[in-house]
């Protein structure tokens, strides 16, 4: 190991379910941005934020649209 940290939770955005509040985004900036076309949150940045803004953001979301994921399972989400 050479002492890299290696990131185990992802934040993942179900596009379907959010309805565009702009909490995310409003909290988290570096992680999260309003996607202009759909009008909805999209996560663009992994660890752009730290942990606790993250956490707020998951928090905040009106619809529990946000969620921590692992890297398998946001490979397949993001298909």
């Amino acid at each position: 190991e050479d002492g890299d940290l290696v990131q185990l939770r992802f934040v993942y955005v179900d596009e379907v379910d959010c309805i565009g509040c702009t909490y995310c985004a409003g909290v988290a900036r570096n992680t999260f941005f309003m996607e202009e076309e759909a009008g909805r949150a999209r996560a663009f940045l992994q660890g752009g934020d730290d942990p606790e803004a993250s956490a707020s953001a998951i928090e905040c979301c009106p619809v529990n649209c946000i969620n921590y994921v692992d890297y398998e399972n946001l490979e397949i989400l993001e298909k």
